[in-house]
């Protein structure tokens, strides 16, 4: 299975991002042996990736204590399961290829689109998008000097962005849906180096606890059971627009590839996008893919 030991780190940095109330710390094994049932002595074992047998009892009550969402459950199931991550895709496949046919789509979208690796870094975007959107190439790449990267939920959630601005009151909703999305992508590699120092990141702006929070809050989570987005709201620059925005993803031995493209709802959005596209919607390059942080860990745990 997913190394036992790896599956542990992962359930020690989910335990950690629970939040004892009457403390105010990261909750202790002990916390989250009374929350699930177990005693602190498995929990320990569990961690230390010294607990041989995970039935499904155990999983169930690890997913329920740390309030995944339908999605996530099935991401923190699937850990779980008798498969090792470089078993997930077969040995002969051509990553170069993979990537090679998502940048060509990319590439012929008569749409908004943006390509995205686990963390979130933006790979790649067409011309559409930034038109959509009001931001210069210049704009995404004053990011790259920041410890965050160019990365989607840096875009969103820093308040001088030109994202920020277009989205107007269509912002929180989008923003919310997108840290939903990152959680359950990132779900599998919450211990590793570049989640732990893109989450202390994103944590310098002030919105990202509260969306963070609001995946994990079994009062008011919003259920996300699915990639699909609808987004409806009034553009700064375009006015009234309407669109769904698919996410495809693809399989490669350094993580999915994301390929998201805005499909429109109504005639006038359509026709918007058509406009955007032009003669001209080349994707461009952001950052390099396969991440350099995942494909160093991933080739460093697969010997």
């Amino acid at each position: 299975m997913m190394e036992h030991e790896t599956f542990g780190r992962i359930v020690a940095a989910l335990r950690k991002e629970q939040i004892n109330l009457s403390n105010g710390h990261s909750w202790s094994q002990q916390d989250l042996a009374d929350e699930t049932g177990l005693t602190q002595r498995i929990v320990s074992k569990i961690e230390r990736g010294r607990q041989a047998r995970l039935d499904g009892g155990i999983l169930r009550e690890l997913a329920r204590a740390f309030n995944l969402t339908s999605l996530e459950r099935r991401e923190f199931f699937a850990m779980a399961s008798e498969v090792a991550d470089s078993e997930i895709v077969r040995t002969d496949l051509c990553n170069e290829e993979v990537f090679a046919q998502v940048w060509a789509l990319l590439d012929e979208l008569c749409a908004p689109a943006f390509l995205l690796d686990p963390f979130a870094d933006v790979v790649g975007v067409n011309r559409a998008l930034l038109a959509f959107h009001n931001i210069s190439i210049a704009e995404l790449q004053s990011f790259k000097t920041t410890a965050v990267g160019i990365n989607n939920l840096a875009l969103l959630l820093a308040s001088d962005t030109p994202l920020r601005r277009v989205l107007g009151h269509g912002w929180r909703p989008i923003a919310l849906a997108n840290v939903q999305q990152w959680r359950v992508a990132t779900l599998r590699y919450r211990h590793t180096p570049r989640f732990q120092q893109l989450f202390a990141s994103l944590s310098t702006y002030p919105d990202f606890r509260m969306l963070w929070a609001a995946g994990s809050d079994s009062e008011h989570v919003i259920e996300d059971c699915s990639r699909l987005r609808r987004c409806i709201y009034n553009h700064s620059v375009h006015g009234a627009v309407a669109y769904a925005v698919f996410t495809n993803v693809s399989l490669s031995a350094f993580g999915e590839i994301y390929l998201c493209s805005f499909v429109p709802q109504d005639l006038a959005t359509a026709v918007l996008f058509q406009e955007l596209a032009g003669e001209n919607n080349h994707a461009l390059p952001l950052t390099p893919w396969p991440n350099p942080g995942l494909a160093s860990y991933l080739n460093e745990h697969s010997q």
